[in-house]
């Protein structure tokens, strides 16, 4: 057997079909239901009309009409757009030599989208691919390389050596898929394939040892001497820029995709509701039957309000209809399955029970029920920071300085005034907290786009301004004024503590009056 670029590794081959699935029960209910008999069986009676052989059958416009009653839950989409929000509440934090800050996608999104997205691939596939590339006769000043990612469907062959080499796997061999539609000179489209050949070393070899080279290819026009080696500024690589980012791991396993229980589940409750409205429709569509009446094929038969009907004596006429007891067996299945599918995280925090519950209580439930979201977010930033780590050595800058650090702060409560007086109080009363640390709180919770330097900056130049000075009255005592005090008309909640003349400030900051 001839192989060519197109051919795939065992493990995509293995993991393609559940790929699929989580794709269209993302992309919703059109999408899952012009896959036709992949999510919705036809029935034996819709196969016996005909379904199968012809579309102008009987059974086959039957199928069409059982497909199109049936409706598809939109809980993957819900669950994952539901994560994103709550992963990206608040942004990461990349650190980067200067050198390499202005670095981005391929499409030119910062590394804080870039990541979103990574995130949504994660979560989706449970796979996603990260390549570090150089631009193609770049302007002066703009040899920065740039990142490009590769969902799961694309990145169809690799090779990361042997298990038994002691030394720890490293890629030596990556295909990807870059086939695309193509705009011809008369405004159409077509399908070009191609696939881009990543290789470390001789392709012959599979130990990773050797310069990085790559080249883009048709499916059987592969030539390794076409491969080239990408550099920037006269520096090539040792090693591939490509990162696997899966759920839970940075390596060229596959993962499986984290929410795909509920993707099966969602075609569960497809298929239940198609037969649940299938059974519905017929309870209304009684079957009119006469026994003894003596009509014949050319007679046609009328009822309802204005009809008339001639029967012999002896003769019944009656309505025939389908029995009804299994409905609420059905309908309590497809309850009790979207009741499971809420509680895989189409439904990660409840409103109703979210007004009951204490900032505390709130924070352990959702920590409970966000371990994946942790573990996402964490490899995520990882991958990310693997590649960005690679350019950093590309370009001769140092590794140790690029970082970055996934928000794994989900359903934080927000900062109000209460809780800020009362950490201001505590701090006071010897509480070791600094003031940076306790804008950094602030800054968390946006409250301030502002670094604790600036904020501190602003803040004196208010003191100085009258019109910005909040004071209380003084009460001739040496007891600072507290929050809720009946002894403050102002009834100022936001100040400090008033001691031998001093005010001191929430921000940790003393004045003298």
């Amino acid at each position: 057997m001839t192989s060519t670029l197109a051919s795939q590794h065992p493990s995509f081959s293995a993991a393609s079909p559940d790929w699929t699935l989580m794709r269209d029960a993302y992309k919703g209910e059109r999408h899952v239901k012009s896959k036709g008999v992949l999510y919705l069986p036809m029935t034996s009676s819709q196969v016996l009309d005909g379904a199968l052989t012809s579309a102008t059958s009987v059974g086959f416009i039957a199928y069409q009409a059982y497909k199109q009653r049936a409706r598809f839950p939109n809980f993957t989409r819900e669950a994952v757009q539901m994560a994103i929000g709550m992963m990206h509440s608040q942004p990461a934090e990349i650190k980067l030599p200067k050198a390499m800050e202005k670095i981005v996608s391929r499409q030119g999104e910062s590394l804080q989208v870039l990541l979103r997205r990574i995130n949504t691939e994660q979560l989706l596939t449970g796979r996603i691919g990260l390549m570090a590339d150089m631009p193609t006769n770049p302007a002066p000043g703009e040899d920065l390389p740039y990142l490009a990612t590769y969902i799961a469907e694309r990145c169809i062959n690799w090779d990361d050596g042997t298990v038994e080499q002691l030394v720890p796997q490293k890629l030596n061999l990556v295909v990807l898929n870059e086939s695309e539609q193509v705009r011809t000179a008369d405004f159409g489209w077509e399908n070009k394939d191609k696939y881009r050949v990543l290789i470390l070393g001789d392709a012959r070899d599979n130990e990773p040892k050797g310069t990085y080279r790559q080249g883009v290819f048709e499916e059987t026009n592969y030539n390794e001497a076409a491969l080239k080696a990408p550099s920037w500024r006269g520096r090539t690589l040792e090693e591939i820029p490509f990162v696997f980012i899966n759920s839970c791991d940075v390596t060229a396993d596959v993962d499986d995709p984290p929410l795909l229980d509920l993707g099966n589940i969602c075609m569960a409750i497809y298929r239940a509701e198609a037969d649940y409205r299938q059974n519905l429709f017929m309870q209304g569509q009684d079957t009119f039957v006469t026994i003894g009446g003596g009509f014949d094929e050319t007679d046609k038969v009328r009822v309802g309000s204005g009809a008339r009907l001639d029967l012999p004596m002896g003769a019944d006429a009656k309505y025939v209809g389908v029995q009804s007891q299994g409905l609420s067996e059905q309908k309590d299945a497809i309850t009790n399955l979207e009741g499971r599918a809420s509680s895989m995280g189409a439904q990660t925090l409840d409103s109703t029970s979210r007004q009951r519950e204490s900032g505390d209580s709130l924070r352990i439930r959702v920590a409970a029920r966000t371990a994946d979201m942790n573990q996402v977010a964490e490899t995520g930033a990882t991958g990310l920071e693997q590649v960005l780590k690679i350019c950093a050595r590309w370009m001769d800058e140092d590794p140790s300085e690029v970082s970055v650090i996934a928000n794994k702060e989900f359903g934080e409560m927000p900062l109000t005034g209460q809780t800020m007086v009362e950490i201001a109080t505590a701090r006071n009363l010897g509480w070791p907290i600094s003031a940076r640390s306790m804008h950094d709180l602030s800054r968390k919770r946006r409250m301030t786009t502002k670094t604790f330097d600036e904020e501190v900056a602003e803040a004196e130049k208010e003191s100085k301004d009258e019109k910005f000075v909040f004071g209380k009255p003084d009460t001739g005592s040496n007891t600072a004024i507290q929050p809720n005090d009946p002894n403050n008309p102002n009834g100022n909640t936001g100040g400090g503590d008033k001691t031998n003349g001093q005010t001191t400030h929430p921000s940790g900051r003393t004045q003298t009056k």
